[in-house]
C-alpha cells in the first residue's frame, strides 16, 4: 500500500486534486468562519503561517489530502491520516468551507469517492483498507447522517469531550467496514 501522494479522483460533480499551496487561501478563509467550524475540533483561526505548517505536518506524517473542487472551484478538502497499513485502517476527515456548496449532496458524494478508493484493492490502484473511522461531535446531525448514508456506524461516545461555548460536548466515534460501505453518488 502506498500513500505519498493522493491520487487524482472524480465523481459525477467534483473532482479530487493533490491540495497544495494554491488552496492555502481557501482553506485559511474557511478555518477561519465559525460557522464553517462549529464542529471543528480546533477554533484556532490560522494564518498563513499556521495553514503552511498544517500542511507541511501532513507531509511529513504521510497523510492524504485531497482539495474538493465544483466546477473548477474549492469547495473543501478530505484527509485520511493516521494511515495504518498494516492493520488497514485510517482516520478521516472532512471540511466542506464554502457555506454556499452546504446542503447540495456533496458531503456525501466526496465521502463515498474517497472510500470507494480506500477500499479499493492496491493491485487495482486503490489503498486496500479495511477500515475507516473519524470522530464527530454528537448534535453534528447533519455529518452523521451522512456518515450513516454511507455505511458508517457509531462505536462508542466520548463523553464530555470537547468544551466549547462554555459547555462540554460530547464526541461519536465512528466507522465503516469495507464490506459495510455503501456506494451512494449524486445530489440527494
Amino acid at each position: 500500500m502506498s500513500t505519498s501522494q493522493p491520487t487524482a479522483l472524480s465523481s459525477p460533480r467534483l473532482r479530487f486534486t493533490v491540495l497544495g499551496p494554491e488552496h492555502f487561501e481557501a482553506v485559511r478563509r474557511w478555518r477561519s468562519d465559525p460557522e464553517v467550524t462549529r464542529f471543528w475540533i480546533t477554533q484556532d483561526i490560522p494564518d498563513q503561517a499556521a495553514i503552511e505548517r498544517w500542511y507541511a505536518r501532513n507531509q511529513a506524517d504521510g497523510a492524504l489530502v485531497w482539495a474538493i473542487l465544483s466546477e473548477g472551484e474549492p469547495i473543501g478538502y478530505v484527509t485520511l491520516f493516521e494511515v495504518d497499513e498494516v492493520n488497514r485502517k485510517a482516520e478521516l476527515a472532512l471540511m466542506i468551507g464554502k457555506r454556499s456548496a452546504w446542503s447540495h449532496g456533496f458531503a456525501k458524494e466526496a465521502l463515498a469517492t474517497v472510500l470507494r478508493h480506500a477500499f479499493t484493492p492496491v493491485e487495482t490502484g486503490g489503498l486496500g483498507l479495511h477500515k475507516v473511522w473519524l470522530s464527530v461531535f454528537a448534535e453534528n446531525m447533519a455529518a452523521r447522517r451522512a456518515y450513516q448514508s454511507i455505511g458508517f456506524r457509531e462505536d462508542g461516545v466520548l463523553r464530555e469531550d470537547m468544551f466549547r461555548d462554555g459547555t462540554w460536548h460530547d464526541q461519536l466515534l465512528m466507522s465503516v467496514l469495507d464490506d459495510e460501505f455503501v456506494e451512494v453518488l449524486g445530489d440527494d
